[in-house]
């Protein structure tokens, strides 16, 4: 039985599987489930992007298409940027293992416990959240649609499908075996965020587990009643206590660190992505004539965006909190009770914990909460540029 099948980490384990990217999975499972979310991710965009083309002298075709292609763009550079780093993934994993291995019991395995069932908790969310935007935005059309045909209502009520492709084909026609392409590929989509966000939040919550475990340590670190200043080295318990708090914080470190540049591409046009898509999401909801199921299928849509930079920022947010509080418990420890050497080692402890870990978007941007607010901001603006040009 492996490490990651336990309650913890075991939905984790499912999603990433369900794509063909969890690195303990054999290569010929692997590579099958990739190959099928390549091929459903692949198919929906060439044929939004076929409307695309074919119409791009129409706005309307023009703005319906070109969002969610952005969408599946993003996704493929998501997928592949993890597919090219699944080796620092499982560098990552092996780190969170021997954590565990080395902290089988005791206080540090209390908060080992206590951060894992966190990210139990944040996974299944999220989970839930996009998969009921997917359901939302697959089969609303469907849903109106058997309404109308259902209810005695004395009108008349033409499904529209999940993009502009009437103007290339014979939609009616071929409608139900487009819209179970489309659910199926919808899917795939949003299981592709879901299972590589996913992780990051497990990496997250591991790294914040880890300073939680060096503020336990350090406000535990006391000297003798009597304090002597030049102890026998093998006796000075709080010198002991402070190196293994400093190889702890170097771990995070290089450990936030990998983790920032295993994912720095793929959030840099992530932040790209999102502010086209939900202006123009946004603008379309008042510049073309839409129905009941177009209003919901493009408000799912934009929610599920917000949703997944908002969980990304937040978890960013937490890892910066949690590295920069970290000077505080240095500053407030009873640093008057210990041998002059361990002071020292304090010194130098509090200069590293002065820069707190980022996660950066092309090295550049860092991910937060501030900058999150600056998203929207942007994305207000070129709504309300779009929607000047009505």
């Amino acid at each position: 039985m492996s490490f990651y099948d336990n309650h913890y980490y075991h939905l984790n384990k499912r999603l990433l599987s369900i794509i063909g990217q969890w690195p303990y999975q054999s290569r010929l499972e692997s590579n099958m489930m990739f190959g099928i979310t390549l091929f459903f991710t692949g198919s929906l965009t060439f044929l939004e992007g076929w409307g695309l083309v074919s119409g791009i002298t129409d706005l309307s075709i023009i703005m319906e298409n070109a969002s969610p292609m952005l969408v599946n763009i993003f996704i493929f550079v998501k997928l592949l940027n993890y597919f090219f780093n699944k080796y620092k993934m499982k560098e990552l994993l092996d780190h969170v293992e021997e954590t565990w291995k080395m902290m089988q019991v005791g206080p540090r395995n209390e908060i080992l416990r206590s951060y894992a069932e966190q990210n139990k908790v944040y996974t299944i969310r999220y989970t839930l959240a996009l998969y009921t935007m997917w359901i939302l935005y697959s089969t609303t059309p469907l849903i109106v649609s058997w309404t109308y045909k259902l209810l005695p209502i004395n009108a008349t009520y033409t499904a529209r499908f999940l993009y502009r492709l009437e103007h290339v084909c014979d939609v009616d026609k071929y409608f139900n075996l487009l819209m179970l392409h489309g659910f199926i590929s919808v899917f795939y989509i949003v299981s592709v965020p879901i299972a590589v966000d996913a992780m990051f939040i497990l990496c997250i919550q591991h790294v914040c587990a880890l300073f939680e475990i060096i503020k336990y340590d350090m406000e535990r670190i006391q000297g003798s009643d009597f304090v002597t200043l030049e102890p026998d080295i093998a006796d000075d318990i709080g010198y002991h206590k402070i190196i293994e708090c400093i190889k702890l914080h170097d771990q995070a470190f290089k450990f936030s660190e990998l983790l920032s540049f295993a994912y720095a591409t793929s959030y840099l046009f992530l932040l790209g992505s999102v502010i086209i898509c939900i202006s123009f999401s946004s603008a379309e909801l008042l510049m073309v004539d839409l129905q009941f199921d177009e209003i919901a299928r493009f408000s799912a849509s934009n929610i599920a965006q917000l949703l997944h930079i908002y969980y990304l920022s937040w978890m960013c947010q937490r890892l910066l909190d949690y590295s920069g509080d970290l000077h505080k418990v240095i500053y407030s420890c009873n640093w008057y009770t210990i041998s002059m050497r361990s002071r020292q080692l304090l010194k130098f402890m509090l200069m590293r914990a002065t820069k707190p870990c980022q996660i950066k978007a092309g090295k550049m941007y860092v991910m937060s909460m501030e900058n999150f607010s600056s998203i929207l901001q942007v994305s207000v603006s070129y709504f309300t540029m779009l929607t000047s040009l009505q």
